[in-house]
């Protein structure tokens, strides 16, 4: 066990962490702070409530304060993918600098361009930021990121996901050539990270979690359904039948987000949803209300995935199998957070067996079948599946040489494509929440 307080933080961090009550270091505190302190760049792969922030944000801290330097310009940079991310850290960044004169300010798409120049001119000593923001202001040559000591790139992996490699760049292109760099992902295998990678200087990598690694203190499981409105009595059952006081619900699209949070409202369930379209204020105040207890279920899309610290949620349901595996592991790692007990629920139809067949797979694990007592699926499962746990289709007759001699070579057929008129519109995109 290592503590916070053998981690040679200046003492006005120790007061700060002694009134938060936190004593004990996490896993990846423990193995990053040293070598942040050491002044080395980092590349960290650490799961979702894991305890990152305070493993960057106290050796940023440690160093502001170890050096006064009141004639530069920002000193440090906390970038983020998403602004619910980025209010969040700040909260965080707030809390453990109170007996500390650091300040930071907010950089984030959503919010006034002018009231944003304004706070930087007042040249808070951190920055914490969304990329495509702050490239407008590098743009406008709003923003002065030179005298930039530290630059901290966190949920690297989503911001890659979100396509903001170029913009990761251009902010570390403008920053401070000496400057500190410290990158944290759920993963450092991400096929893009090589676009980044020459951020760092000569970085130590730390491992602290696999994201391939199963959450060993949340009970998974999967319930079948029919349809859509199958699984829509299932979420209130289930709600229901887990007496969960806090509670996320994931859809993959816009619509389903929408229509379900509506449903669960006219049924008297305490329900709230957001999703990329709606308005950044709208959403602030829907995370705060489920935040505070005045709303006891969140319906999301993937928007709220990944990073979004809220405490004690009880239950996470997946109401549409997620799109990758990783996807699936940052869904349900809003639950069983700093090492609580939690529980997620997979609802999956005829149509998304394979889909969650292949996350199993990746993850190397298997979700246990389990039932809501009276709405037991009419699907149950497919007949056969193969070794991959995927279903089976039905056996090809191979034909013996006689049958070939005899019908002859079955004729070869070329497959038509339809026109690009008339094929099938693709469902949108849900939007970066950056913009």
């Amino acid at each position: 066990m290592t503590l916070l307080a053998d981690l040679n933080l200046d003492k006005r961090l120790i007061k700060g962490l002694d009134q938060l009550g936190f004593a004990e270091a996490t896993a990846v505190q423990a193995r990053a702070i040293p070598h942040a302190l050491a002044g080395r760049d980092l590349m960290i792969a650490a799961k979702t409530g894991s305890g990152k922030t305070g493993a960057f944000v106290l050796p940023m801290l440690n160093r502001l304060l170890a050096v006064d330097a009141k004639e530069t310009g920002t000193r440090a940079l906390i970038l983020l993918p998403t602004r619910e991310l980025a209010v969040q850290t700040e909260r965080a960044f707030t809390r453990f600098a109170a007996f500390t004169h650091i300040k930071c300010g907010l950089v984030i798409g959503g919010a006034a361009f002018k009231y944003q120049i304004a706070a930087m001119r007042r040249n808070p000593e951190v920055i914490i930021a969304t990329p495509g923001r702050l490239v407008e202001h590098i743009g406008k040559g709003s923003a002065y990121l030179s005298d930039l000591e530290m630059l901290v790139l966190d949920e690297a992996d989503r911001m890659l996901d979100m396509g903001f490699s170029e913009d990761m760049n251009i902010i570390a292109g403008a920053s401070g050539a000496d400057r500190q760099s410290l990158l944290f992902s759920a993963t450092l295998e991400h096929r893009a990270m090589d676009r980044i990678r020459g951020i760092l200087k000569d970085p130590v990598s730390i491992v602290v979690d696999h994201h391939r690694e199963g959450h060993s203190h949340i009970t998974q499981s999967k319930v079948l359904a029919d349809d859509a409105a199958h699984k829509e009595r299932l979420v209130r059952a289930l709600i229901k039948v887990e007496a969960a006081t806090r509670s996320i619900v994931f859809c993959n699209t816009r619509e389903q987000c929408q229509r379900l949070g509506t449903t669960l409202k006219r049924k008297d369930v305490s329900a709230a949803f957001i999703h990329g379209e709606i308005p950044q204020s709208e959403r602030k105040q829907v995370m705060s209300r489920f935040r505070d207890g005045k709303v006891g279920v969140l319906v999301a899309t993937d928007v709220a995935a990944r990073g979004l610290d809220i405490a004690d949620v009880d239950l996470v349901i997946n109401f549409t199998v997620a799109q990758s595996g990783d996807d699936h592991v940052h869904r349900v790692g809003r639950t069983g957070r700093a090492g609580k007990e939690g529980k997620a629920i997979t609802l999956v139809d005829s149509t998304e067996w394979n889909l969650l067949a292949g996350i199993e797979r990746y993850l190397k694990l298997r979700l246990e079948i389990a039932q809501v007592d009276g709405m037991v699926a009419a699907y149950a499962g497919p007949k056969r599946v193969k070794n991959s746990g995927k279903a089976a289709g039905p056996k090809k007759h191979k034909r013996t040489k006689s049958e070939v001699k005899r019908k002859g070579k079955p004729k070869k057929h070329t497959r038509r494509v339809a026109s690009p008129a008339r094929r099938a519109p693709t469902a949108d995109p849900e939007p970066d929440d950056e913009n």
